[in-house]
């Protein structure tokens, strides 16, 4: 079996798929990962083997949220007030209408004609034909990997957790059929129109939910959305280091901070809280290893004696010398530290004002990470840690909201059953032979 997986070009979209990806090459298929030329030396990194979409000048790296695209911010803007979105669902409908749908107008142009320029996915189309894929397994925001599976008769699926597609066009369509709802035309389909349209592709359910849904989120963090769903265990990877002689022993509680490659790649966010969040750990008695970089750094004037900044290294060899972790609320940081038992402080503001974003004014662009809600609520309902409010920083609450958590055995039993929640799904090499009998049937 041939299979292609289409990922979206950030290590964050690539790690997650690379246990996969190596547990159908153990099980004899043949994988290729195809993306971006710009994400092709991490892929190779992880030792698949990796075809770009197009050549490096034919189009720039993408932008992903951090893009302007204010024309078409606008006009799903003026869609969301038409929608007339509830109150309490407007934050997640943004996430993907601001957030998502931007990062997938990097590769096929929004409310585009057929005949728009498309290199990166005409070079996937011409891929695909040449390879013979049997089966793609696709980044819900690179939805042209769908159209590019139904042009050569591929199976496909998307990978993906939580659902905020799903979640979106499903919302969508129990909103826009509403009694007297005014006719509203659908943001995603107009994303994925131009490219279905060149290559002869109908655009139907199971072009935009892919003929099944891979979900390596556990069911408690899942959004509901109606599609065929196969559960799959999120195995912690990134690209590794050597261990250095710091790592171990470690003398006293050791406390991880991270606040996001992501969010540092990607978003122009305020990072003053930064230095009050250092000072605040100044004086407790513990290590911190903390991996920010320049950008994130800027203000902090004074790093603390017990305070190591490193500008990476890999989560899953810190967080088991750690007795807790502080994070943005990042899917993998909230994964890796709940597969090894680690308490966790879910950085959040919670003062973040979003209305003006269903505008399509805002651009996402702040400090507050916006999956850190979703992940906030999955780590507090375990009781496996707290939310950090850093709307307005002060360091003796947030010092003594550290201390507290360190000495809470009962936020260890929380980690323990957060991890006991995860192990459930099956592992990536017990849906192997699941894949293999949904592309080839008996």
């Amino acid at each position: 079996m041939r299979v292609a997986l289409a990922i979206w070009p950030a290590p964050a979209h690539l790690f997650p798929v690379v246990p996969l990806a190596w547990a159908l090459r153990a099980a004899g298929h043949e994988v290729c990962v195809i993306s971006h030329p710009a994400i092709g030396e991490a892929v190779t990194a992880q030792g698949l083997p990796f075809t770009p979409m197009c050549d490096a000048g034919a189009m720039p790296p993408p932008l992903g949220p951090g893009g302007v695209w204010a024309t078409e911010r606008a006009d799903v803007g003026r869609i969301t007030g038409m929608l007339n979105v509830p109150p309490q669902d407007i934050g997640t409908w943004i996430t993907f209408s601001q957030f998502l749908l931007p990062s997938m107008w990097d590769f096929i142009p929004y409310r585009a004609s057929a005949d728009t320029p498309m290199p990166a996915m005409e070079g996937m189309v011409a891929f695909f034909r040449e390879w013979r894929p049997d089966l793609v397994i696709w980044d819900p925001i690179m939805p042209g990997a769908a159209v590019a599976a139904q042009t050569v008769g591929a199976r496909h699926a998307r990978y993906t957790g939580p659902d905020y597609v799903g979640w979106s066009l499903d919302t969508f369509a129990r909103l826009s059929s509403v009694p007297g709802a005014p006719p509203v035309d659908n943001p995603l389909i107009e994303t994925v129109r131009p490219m279905a349209e060149r290559y002869g592709v109908t655009v139907d359910r199971e072009l935009l939910y892919g003929q099944w849904t891979i979900n390596p989120m556990p069911p408690a963090i899942n959004l509901p959305v109606q599609t065929r769903m196969l559960p799959v265990r999120w195995i912690p990877h990134v690209t590794q280091n050597a261990m250095p002689d710091w790592l171990y022993p470690v003398p006293r509680p050791r406390v991880a901070v991270s606040l996001g490659i992501s969010t540092r790649a990607y978003m122009a966010a305020d990072w003053s809280h930064v230095s009050v969040l250092l000072d605040a750990l100044a004086d407790l008695d513990i290590d911190v290893v903390a991996t920010l970089n320049d950008v994130q750094l800027v203000d902090v004037s004074r790093v603390p004696d017990n305070v190591r900044l490193v500008d990476y290294f890999p989560l899953d060899q810190l967080l088991p010398t750690c007795s807790l972790v502080i994070h943005h609320g990042g899917l993998a940081t909230m994964v890796t530290a709940g597969s090894m038992r680690v308490p966790q402080l879910i950085v959040d503001f919670l003062d973040f004002e979003i209305g003006a974003q269903t505008s399509g004014e805002g651009t996402m662009l702040g400090s507050r990470y916006p999956l850190a809600p979703v992940t906030g609520g999955y780590v507090t309902g375990h009781g496996a840690g707290e939310v950090l409010d850093l709307s307005k920083p002060d360091v003796e609450t947030i010092r003594a909201q550290v201390a507290r958590v360190l000495a809470d055995g009962a936020i260890r039993d929380g980690a323990n059953r957060l991890y006991q929640d995860l192990a459930l799904s099956p592992t990536p090499g017990e849906i192997v032979g699941m894949l293999e009998r949904l592309v080839r049937p008996v």
